[in-house]
């Protein structure tokens, strides 16, 4: 791991620094630049202080408690930053937060104190050392005023910051949230975190001050009320974040508290201003209106719908429709069908007024479900991994299929738009922490870049052309992180069978919807693509127990509206006689695939219960076989010295296992090894197994031994040599079809 310089912190926080004072210049005020100047006329070991002090999670410092090495007279800096208001004494607003910041000792060490007879207005405070720390903090905060707290000895050792509001507005001009750390700055720095600095434009998140504090306000506010409605569902938090120790609040009833909690937050709610702030608004307005249905149904319905969000809307309908309002409702589903806000709420609002109000007794999930499905059986062993197992079964039948999922229009949708997405100047990403364009954060993709993606969209006249754009974006930023999709060395060879058995113009009118409601056309597509007879179509893949979802439904509609041949497969399990196995049994250099190798490998493949191919090599391991090795399996470093490397029989294995379920007595053994062999030429392999000694377990119960040898011993199997790959092989294959047996049988 690298190492950071000595001051790394201090650096970091002037790169911090250099950014809110350069793109972010215009969105401070008078208060912000004076912090700024204020900090920047510090001395050296001044400023150290000042950026441990926020690098630490806590608004509480005790200064006797500072020792670093890198820093000069840290009690006498200490006293010049409180002289010069840096940091003040304890305040008593802040003694609920002073209390849970302490340690499990000091808590009692203010109990004691409390306590004693010098605090005379407060009463005894009982309590058990052997108390957890969470019981000890209510002792405390239930018995005790806050000012009394703030008079404790152990209180007028801490210090709190005085400058937390201006870092709280810096760090979230820089990002974005209330989350993010400056300890990114050195994780950056260590390796441990990549950031996307080849695509940041180093820019401001905000038009202009007075939407930047609107949106910074309000988001304070709303992290502040997630917190305490989260308090006032218990007596506690009630009690904590209450007056202290007040008679009238206590006998107050605690679901008027919480109503008032929730009106006084309504009725404090700063103007929002711009987009971001309109929208930590609506989350703001619908958490307080979710929270006050429990109090006061009538208004929070008001509140719920005067909210311009799908979720508000969606929930105005039902909580509307569940107090009587039907006309009004129905009215209102009319209009979100005339002027939807999304197609989210397009097809919730025509689902919900086709079941409630035409009689119509099935939703759109279940019409689709019978309209569009069709039902094919699938061999058991692929039980957790259904698609592989239905995508197996058509590659059996000679057809093309591939789990392509979100990450073919993901990645579509990535390369297509690439430069609009990353580089358009104010659209890209804020800075190098950034994941998320904000125009796709905001959903505001086409509504920021109108007249720049209609251009993009007229330039492509033919699929060529299209497969010429995509093709040109990939080799320009291969391998460049970004939050859209992952870079596959096969995604161009499957966009571009999309595009061949796929008409143009439906594939741009998708492109075109998802740059208009990427948040609800980012994801839910289905799992499959299937190309049969020159002919493509998608499978949504469901088995035994799955849902559709809404954001499933939503986006195959749309594929369907645009023409395209989307079916949903439901999946049936059966004991399929014609499923492949290849049944394995590897020999090696020891018992652990990390840090062992195969010396030899035996398949036998089997279908219907009959083999129909075999494979065997001995494997040269590149390593000295212990003797004990030698003496078990009959293979010496004499045998395996000219055999190949597993690197040059992988393909071959990979192909004469391909479409199998992987059969091997005590199967992680066998699998592991053949796995990580794969690993180590950076290859994938992946198949569906079964275990030969669990099997023969669940269905040959009470059995002495359950080893190759023994079993093949107990029901007469021939073993030719036991402990050699291709012998233990067919062994196995006779127990699998002992085991299929069984299973037919219980099918």
């Amino acid at each position: 791991m690298r190492a950071l310089p000595t001051y790394y912190y201090l650096s970091h926080f002037h790169e911090f620094i250099k950014f809110v004072t350069g793109p972010c210049e215009a969105l401070l005020d008078e208060n912000d630049r004076l912090f700024l100047r204020d900090f920047m006329a510090l001395s050296q070991d001044q400023q150290c202080l000042v950026v441990r002090f926020i690098n630490r999670k806590s608004i509480f410092v005790k200064p006797t408690s500072y020792q670093y090495e890198e820093i000069n007279n840290i009690d006498v800096n200490f006293y010049f930053l409180f002289d010069q208001g840096w940091f003040i004494p304890l305040a008593s607003v802040s003694a609920v937060d002073f209390v849970e910041h302490l340690t499990k000792d000091e808590i009692i060490q203010v109990i004691d104190e409390l306590n004693a007879p010098c605090f005379t207005n407060t009463p005894s405070l009982e309590y058990k050392k052997s108390q957890p720390k969470a019981k000890l903090i209510e002792c405390v905060l239930s018995g005790a005023e806050a000012k009394n707290i703030c008079k404790t000895s152990l209180a007028k050792d801490y210090w709190q910051g005085n400058f937390e509001q201006a870092i709280r507005y810096f760090l979230y001009l820089y990002f974005g949230n209330f989350h993010a750390k400056l300890n990114q700055f050195s994780m950056r720095d260590l390796g441990v975190m990549r950031t996307r600095k080849e695509q940041a434009q180093v820019m401001a998140r905000f038009a202009d001050i007075e939407s930047a504090k609107s949106t910074f306000t309000l988001h304070s506010q709303y992290e502040e009320v997630k917190s305490q409605l989260g308090l006032l569902k218990n007596e506690v938090g009630i009690i904590k974040k209450a007056v202290i120790n007040t008679e009238a609040t206590r006998a107050e009833p605690t679901k008027s508290r919480k109503h008032r909690y929730i009106l006084s937050q309504l009725a404090s709610m700063p103007q929002a201003v711009g987009t971001k702030a309109l929208e930590v608004e609506a989350k703001l307005q619908l958490t307080l209106a979710t929270e006050l249905l429990s109090e006061d149904a009538s208004n929070a319905i008001i509140l719920l719908k005067s909210i311009n969000t799908d979720t508000a809307q969606e929930k105005w309908v039902r909580e509307a429709y569940k107090q009587g309002d039907t006309k009004e409702v129905e009215n209102e589903l009319e209009n979100m069908i005339q002027a939807p806000l999304s197609e989210d709420l397009l097809a919730f609002a025509e689902d919900f007024l086709a079941r409630k109000f035409h009689k119509k007794r099935t939703s759109v999930l279940t019409d689709m479900l019978r309209q569009n499905s069709q039902t094919i059986a699938i061999d058991e062993m692929h039980k957790g991994a259904v698609e592989r197992g239905v995508v197996a079964r058509y590659e059996q039948n000679g057809w093309q299929a591939f789990r392509t999922e979100n990450e073919i229009w993901r990645c579509l949708f990535g390369l297509y738009f690439w430069h609009e997405i990353f580089e358009l100047e104010g659209l890209g990403l804020t800075n190098e922490f950034d994941h998320v364009p904000a125009s796709l954060k905001t959903n505001q993709f086409y509504e920021s870049a109108p007249e720049q993606i209609e251009q993009r969209l007229a330039s492509t006249t033919s699929k060529n052309k299209l497969i010429q754009q995509l093709t040109q974006a990939a080799l320009k930023h291969y391998g460049q992180g970004n939050i859209i999709f992952r870079w596959r060395k096969n995604i161009l060879e499957r966009l571009t069978l999309l595009i061949n058995f796929t008409e143009l113009a439906p594939i741009l009118s998708l492109l075109k919807s998802m740059t208009q409601d990427w948040n609800n056309l980012s994801d839910g597509f289905p799992d499959l693509m299937v190309i049969e007879s020159q002919k493509l179509r998608f499978e949504e893949i469901k088995s035994e127990g799955d849902q559709l979802r809404r954001n499933q439904l939503l986006s195959i509609q749309k594929l369907q509206s645009l023409g395209f041949d989307v079916r949903i497969t439901n999946v049936n399990w059966t004991i399929d006689p014609m499923q492949p196995y290849a049944v394995i049994d590897i020999e090696t250099t020891g018992g652990k695939a990390q840090h062992h190798r195969i010396t030899e490998v035996g398949i036998v493949k089997v279908i219907g219960g009959e083999v129909v191919a075999e494979w065997q090599s001995l494997i040269n391991p590149q390593r000295r076989i212990p003797q004990n090795i030698t003496a078990l399996t009959g293979i010496d470093n004499e045998m395996v010295s000219t055999a190949p490397l597993f690197a040059e029989v992988a393909d071959d294995i990979d192909a004469f296992t391909e479409g199998c379920v992987f059969v091997a007595h005590n199967v992680n053994f066998d699998y592991g090894f053949i796995k990580e062999e794969f690993n180590r030429l950076e290859r994938h392999y992946r198949r569906p197994k079964l275990c030969t000694v669990r099997e023969m377990r669940k269905h040959y119960k009470g059995l002495a031994s359950y080893s190759l040898a023994n079993l093949t011993r107990h029901f007469g199997i021939d073993m030719q040599r036991h402990h050699r790959a291709m012998s233990d092989a067919v062994a196995a294959k006779e127990l699998l079809n002992m085991i299929n047996e069984k299973r037919i049988d219980c099918n």
